[in-house]
């Protein structure tokens, strides 16, 4: 079939299929611990956070979200017990993301999750090209970026 040549060589069905094939499975093992990956993802981010001062705005930034829907998955990790929010003492207008005790502890057990899925990868693909397909993800993102940027729509 026409079609299915086509698709094989389009980046963005790739993506898409890559996408549709992994995170609801990575989400529905990670619902057992009752986090989603974005959650999952945020948590173990602050337990490698050098700085205690970061709030939403910085991780919605960093995690490429809506700030919207970072107070959404952390208020998830705040009711769970794993993030405290505290006031910003130089600024009592905003707060920043503490990680506490439970969270730290959480966090370890995804790294370890991470880890065995890392292992997955590398051992499917061989390491060198489980750094190139993160490195051609993260270069298709920026291409498109600086497409969407140039040009208010691609699609006209």
């Amino acid at each position: 079939m026409k079609i299915k040549k086509y698709l094989q060589q389009s980046p963005i069905f790739a993506l898409n299929t890559a996408y549709e094939s992994i995170i609801p499975k990575l989400n529905k093992q990670l619902k057992s611990e009752e986090l989603n990956l974005l959650q999952g993802l945020v948590l173990t981010g602050l337990l490698f956070e050098e700085r205690t001062d970061i709030n939403p705005s910085q991780l919605a930034e960093i995690f490429q979200t809506s700030r919207g829907n970072m107070s959404h998955i952390l208020s998830g990790l705040e009711y769970r017990g794993y993030i405290k929010r505290v006031l910003n003492e130089k600024d009592a207008r905003s707060f920043k993301i503490e990680l506490k005790f439970e969270g730290k502890r959480k966090a370890l057990s995804l790294i370890k999750f991470y880890d065995r899925l890392q292992a997955v990868f590398e051992k499917g693909l061989g390491s060198l090209n489980c750094q190139k397909t993160v490195d051609g993800l993260y270069s298709i993102s920026e291409i498109f970026d600086k497409a969407n940027k140039a040009k208010s729509k691609i699609y006209n």
